[in-house]
């Protein structure tokens, strides 16, 4: 069941809120984004997340290169305190545009919600979203 969760960047810059439904996982991916910054994020529909403050300060990133096409994965970050919140991607299996939200910046979710979310595992290194990598204990 989807529930509204408010978020926000380290600094309180930006603020948004997205409707979840942590009972479909947090998603754990070993992709070089997600491995680095160490993004542990939850699926949402692309009209499910509104930034209800700070757009005006929010900054994007694009990896260059990138194996995916231009305009397929955005990432939204503060520039003030460095807190990436949230990132659109496009995928046909999760049908068609969505948000990754890193639920690090979920400011109202529970720890038992977290504990209770079953952990989904994605192989973003080899572009398998939908498939858990062979070896997932160090993610």
């Amino acid at each position: 069941m989807k529930k509204t969760y408010h978020g926000s960047c380290h600094c309180g810059a930006v603020h948004f809120e997205a409707d979840l439904d942590l009972a479909e996982g947090i998603r754990k991916c070993n992709c070089s984004f997600c491995w680095k910054l160490g993004y542990r994020k939850s699926f949402t529909a692309f009209e499910a997340l509104r930034i209800t403050d700070g757009r005006d300060r929010m900054r994007e990133y694009k990896a260059s290169p990138s194996n995916w096409p231009e305009g397929d994965i955005n990432h939204y970050m503060c520039p003030n305190c460095g807190a990436n919140f949230f990132s659109r991607g496009y995928l046909d299996f999760m049908g068609g545009n969505f948000w990754a939200v890193n639920i690090a910046c979920l400011d109202d979710v529970t720890e038992e919600e977290l504990a209770a979310a079953p952990i989904v595992y994605e192989d973003g290194k080899r572009n398998r979203q939908d498939q858990p990598p062979e070896i997932t204990g160090y993610l």
